[in-house]
């Protein structure tokens, strides 16, 4: 029977290719998925020789008609790039990519692929795969690109050799795309060395999904904003799931997953329309009654929703505010709230008591001063708590505008871009982890900032910060850091565990 496989990268979860999975079945298309490698944010590595092998027997057993790739991230094309070649050299089968990658290089993908989808591939999947059963043309199918022998001509050419269609209008009823498959034999996960018949997200204890599509901000340092002007004049960006979709999806989650203890919610933002919310509270507290997570917007958080979101379960809200400067969140980052808006948004957290509360920062990058660090000091100071804090460096990711900016304002070149935006996958996390700052002053109010989000050692850093001019003040404040480092950990896994707790006694 003719099928096509499709494989994801370094996540087990994939909402993607689960996505595709279901406008495929649904089309009577046979589709098979294989995860390679699974999630690891802090030493995710490549895939071994044998890793390659398993997945290449198991290609050979499939024998697969078409054989798609999600390529959602550049950090991952170390990857890619392993499976693409073996895939080359051992198969005569034609290759697809498609993910947030290829939507915004597909040039770039066709290098590596016979075709690439750009942006919401369900119906364009459906269109190619038949076509290529069927050895029909292709040509006209919407958000393809495809390569073409050297001697073809056409206008839509942007490059020798290659054609890139226009995208279709978006569908603004994204409840038409169903939600993604759980469970079936139809899945296998390569990770360790290990090849795994099933479906590897049904043991897991959380389940991801998002209930909307798009993102209304345009922040510099995510690809976001120029996948919305990929869909420029092509229908309305932003989009949300009925309750009633988000409501069917959890509850087949519910009863397939014997271990589900929380929902994770990956929108970009959590709709904060009244009539949404209120039906999508009364009907989660009553059919699911799980801790749910969702991430959280400054100029988006108000006191009855929260409120509201709390009571049907809310545990965890992660708000992304990257900087404590004013001049580097306007100026770099593109976001448009201020410190006071920043600020009412965690006293909204802390006064609807939100067990959890994450603020994600991006801090010593080529574009900060010191005086930028020590003004996220401040704010951190001024927040609200209890909170957390996740403290990481900037990831330059192609296709982002703030790759251009660092080029216009000589921050970096191009040659040095490409190298940190391609480099090995581990060099990646790396930086983005582990970042160093050889200024001592960036180190020191780095340190005190991460003081700032446990009860016992604000005083210390308030102490250290009036006095940051006394060379030995700064040394001990360095040296205290470490100290207060192994609360981070004893914090995450007493949060963990009374999370689980919660979730027992909820179901």
């Amino acid at each position: 029977m003719k099928n096509i496989v499709l494989i994801s990268f370094h996540n087990q979860k994939a909402l993607g290719i689960r996505y595709l999975e279901k406008a495929l079945v649904s089309e009577g298309i046979a589709t098979n998925l294989i995860f390679f490698k699974g999630f690891n944010s802090i030493k995710p590595g490549t895939c071994s020789k044998h890793e390659l092998q398993l997945l290449k027997e198991l290609i050979s057993e499939l024998k697969p008609d078409l054989i798609g790739l999600s390529v959602m991230t550049s950090l991952y094309l170390e990857t890619v790039y392993e499976v693409n070649k073996m895939l080359r050299d051992s198969f005569n089968t034609p290759v697809l990519w498609g993910g947030v990658y290829t939507t915004l290089f597909p040039e770039r993908s066709l290098e590596h692929a016979d075709f690439v989808i750009r942006g919401e591939g369900e119906q364009t999947i459906v269109e190619l795969t038949k076509a290529v059963f069927n050895s029909t043309p292709y040509t006209d199918i919407l958000n393809l690109g495809y390569r073409v022998s050297n001697n073809s001509s056409s206008n839509d050419c942007k490059s020798e050799g290659i054609i890139i269609n226009d995208v279709r209008p978006l569908c603004e009823n994204i409840d038409l795309f169903g939600y993604p498959e759980l469970g079936g034999v139809n899945k296998y996960f390569i990770n360790n060395d290990t090849l795994t018949k099933g479906d590897p997200i049904l043991n897991s204890l959380s389940f991801e999904l998002t209930a909307s599509r798009g993102c209304p901000y345009v922040c510099s340092y995510c690809c976001s904003v120029n996948i919305k002007r990929v869909y420029k004049n092509k229908g309305k960006y932003v989009r949300f799931r009925s309750v009633d979709n988000v409501i069917e999806e959890l509850k087949i989650a519910k009863a397939r997953m014997k271990n589900l203890k929380v929902i994770h919610f990956w929108d970009e933002i959590f709709s904060d329309e009244d009539n949404w919310v209120d039906d999508f509270v009364l009907r989660y507290k009553k059919e699911i009654n799980l801790p749910f997570e969702i991430w959280g917007h400054p100029l988006r958080t108000n006191k009855p929703l929260i409120e509201k979101l709390v009571k049907a379960g809310l545990y965890k809200v992660v708000m992304g505010i990257q900087s404590g400067s004013p001049r580097v969140r306007k100026q770099v980052f593109h976001r448009v709230e201020k410190q006071e808006e920043i600020i009412n948004a965690s006293k909204t957290l802390a006064d609807c008591k939100v067990p959890q509360v994450n603020y994600d920062f991006m801090l010593q990058h080529p574009f900060e001063t010191v005086e930028d660090i020590k003004e996220t000091y401040e704010l951190c100071m001024s927040l609200k708590p209890p909170f957390e804090l996740q403290l990481h460096g900037l990831n330059f990711l192609p296709g982002t505008d703030i790759v251009d900016m660092a080029i216009k304002m000589n921050i970096l070149n191009t040659e040095e871009l490409e190298k940190i935006m391609y480099s090995p996958i581990q060099e990646q996390y790396n930086m983005y982890w582990g970042y160093t700052n050889n200024s001592v002053m960036s180190n020191f109010w780095y340190a005190l900032i991460f003081m700032t989000q446990f009860s016992i050692s604000r005083p210390f850093a308030r102490f250290f910060a009036a006095r940051y001019h006394s060379k030995n003040i700064v040394k001990l404040a360095l040296k205290s850091q470490a100290v207060f480092k192994p609360l981070k950990k004893i914090r995450y896994y007493y949060k963990k565990g009374i999370l689980v707790l919660r979730a027992m006694r909820l179901s």
